[in-house]
């Protein structure tokens, strides 16, 4: 069924790249998981990238960001066109392949971080030292990701409140420093849990709609766009011109 649809989708998308006019402004986020480890619940294969696959986007996408005047820039300013890079869940590969591999080429990353996993004692996800270590990387910020990763939408508005003030708390309480962006588990939100972020004090947050961002987005409601292991690099190149923002209207 997900391979159909990919197939579909990348037809579509080539077809858009044919029709007349610029490629859409506004900030693209692009989202990413693992480069290395296997992810939870990933049953297409898609968020489990090799590091070699990785490197072939990253290359794909300093060559998109050079031909189209798309700077990379740091996640959270919706009516810059640019482009942003994010990284969900805290994998361990933050800090040994993501880190070293962007900072090296001045490209600015987002990590956002589940702080029950970081004590899990599971090797896939950062520890606190490593996520310390992580925060001193050129170009990394830190954001939050859920204090348990359980789905927001699924608690009541106070339990949703209290999971996200302990998830900003604890990881300013190892990092000391404040937690002002988030990426909403599962991409789960709604009213309720959209004003539960703000409530507790954060100021961008991240959801797993596609499409590109414009000055008019709502900054707790950020679309990003879904980065797949296997992309092709034209696929990539559609990707992050927007032409696979048909998929936003699902």
């Amino acid at each position: 069924m997900f391979t159909a649809k990919r197939q579909v989708a990348t037809i579509v998308g080539n077809c858009v790249r044919l029709l007349p006019g610029s490629p859409v402004a506004g900030q693209r986020v692009l989202m990413y998981h693992a480069v290395g480890n296997r992810v939870d619940g990933d049953v297409n294969n898609i968020y489990t990238m090799s590091r070699t696959d990785f490197l072939r986007h990253v290359d794909t996408l300093q060559s998109v960001s050079s031909r189209y005047n798309l700077p990379f820039a740091p996640f959270g300013k919706p009516g810059n066109t640019e482009i942003a890079i994010t990284f969900d869940d805290g994998y361990a590969d933050a800090l040994s392949t993501v880190g070293p591999e962007l900072s090296k080429r001045g490209i600015p990353f987002h990590v956002f971080v589940t702080p029950e996993k970081l004590t899990s004692g599971d090797p896939r996800y950062l520890t606190v030292a490593e996520l310390r270590e992580l925060a001193t990387i050129p170009g990394a910020t830190i954001g939050a990701h859920g204090a348990t990763h359980r789905s927001l939408t699924s608690m009541s508005v106070p339990d949703a409140q209290a999971d996200l003030r302990a998830s900003k708390q604890q990881l300013e309480d190892i990092l000391q420093s404040p937690i002002t962006t988030m990426s909403y588990p599962y991409g789960h939100v709604n009213e309720q849990v959209r004003n539960a972020a703000q409530h507790v004090g954060f100021s961008v947050a991240a959801c797993s709609k596609w499409g590109v961002n414009s000055p008019d987005s709502d900054s707790l409601l950020l679309n990003r766009l879904d980065m797949w292991a296997g992309d092709s690099s034209r696929t990539i190149t559609n990707k992050v011109l927007g032409y696979w923002n048909f998929l936003g209207s699902r």
